[in-house]
């Protein structure tokens, strides 16, 4: 069940939206303070946020802001009576993942949350129970649930490797493919990189799990 968390002081919206997101697995947890949803946040994971902007404390767009910095892989759809344009296009300049105009039929509403929920879903490459998951959002990997400490250029190689699974990758591919190296950077460049990748997954080069040199051409990422 997706959990939603609504920042919004109509409490008859709330109520209405809560009975019917119900019907399509969604649970709602709605507050009317801003400051009460950025400590919800700080404790509890939430699929999507839904903000009003006319809030007391500090205006809906302000949060908004706030939420996308400190909270960059939840999503968060804004939901006014506002007609005036320049708020939308603030509320996408500070990182909304969509605008809906009150008043709205609530199955337009599912409809937008599933399609934003889906798409963020899609950012991570690797099931939960595989041993390294790629959140692209964040710019990070996990192994077995724990963020490694990787540098941009370790971040895209690696990456690379986990999406070329079995194949293998040639030092130029590498050059050709990674933002973070320049393109006149040596092989010797990229196994230095290599590397420094092996000793913080903890690969073995002799016996290696993860990652296979392949002579004179690359690597072979063989993880399960």
């Amino acid at each position: 069940m997706s959990k939603i968390l609504m920042v919004e002081d109509d409490l008859e919206i709330t109520e209405l939206l809560e009975t019917y997101l119900s019907r399509y697995s969604m649970e709602l947890f709605s507050v009317s303070l801003p400051s009460v949803a950025l400590e919800k946040l700080s404790i509890e994971q939430y699929d999507l946020v839904l903000l009003d902007l006319g809030l007391p404390e500090m205006d809906g767009l302000e949060l908004c802001k706030i939420i996308k910095k400190e909270y960059p892989s939840t999503p968060v759809i804004i939901s006014t009576a506002r007609a005036d344009v320049s708020d939308k296009v603030i509320a996408f300049d500070v990182g909304a993942d969509d605008y809906i105009s009150k008043p709205y039929e609530p199955r337009e509403l599912v409809a937008r949350i599933q399609a934003i929920i889906k798409r963020y879903s899609q950012f991570s490459i690797s099931k939960q129970e595989d041993t390294f998951v790629i959140d692209k959002i964040k710019m990070i990997i996990l192994k077995d649930g724990k963020e490694l400490d990787l540098t941009l250029a370790e971040y895209e190689i690696f990456t690379l490797f986990l999406e070329k699974k079995h194949q293998v990758v040639s030092r130029e591919f590498i050059v050709n493919s990674i933002n973070a190296i320049r393109w006149e950077s040596s092989d010797r460049s990229i196994d230095v990189i290599v590397g420094r990748i092996r000793n913080k997954i903890g690969d073995d080069t002799k016996n290696p799990q993860y990652i296979r040199s392949v002579r004179g051409v690359g690597y072979k990422y063989i993880g399960d």
